[in-house]
């Protein structure tokens, strides 16, 4: 990630680690569910009970992941739709694209277009 000097890599780091452990969360939660449908039902109405509680609160909290990471993504789409708007997606891109160069140019042969070496004359 580029640094930048606002703070917002620390920030953007956060929210990436945060946007991972829920998204292996949701993951965990959904493998728990499938362990749970392909079970067979319990023998009876006490144990059903347990079960279906048991299965609904981990749908519970899936779906509230599900809603935390649609937001996340939702403030993410803002951000970038203001960026492109306002034109500074646009410019970093030209600054990186401007880095790539000086930096391909400082990575060049030093000769010339004749073979010679560039550089001072005596």
């Amino acid at each position: 990630m580029a640094k930048n000097t606002g703070g917002e890599e620390e920030v953007g780091g956060r929210d990436r680690v945060k946007k991972l452990e829920l998204i292996q969360r949701s993951l965990g939660l959904r493998h728990k569910l499938k362990v749970h449908e392909s079970m067979q039902p319990p023998g009876n109405h006490d144990d059903l009970s347990y079960t279906l509680l048991a299965k609904w609160e981990l749908e519970d909290e899936l779906h509230a992941i599900e809603e935390l990471l649609a937001e996340l993504r939702r403030e993410n789409v803002k951000r970038k739709r203001d960026l492109v708007s306002s034109g500074i997606l646009e410019k970093r891109r030209a600054a990186k694209a401007a880095a790539w160069a000086a930096e391909e140019e400082d990575l060049a042969p030093a000769t010339s277009g004749n073979g010679k070496k560039r550089g001072k004359t005596k």
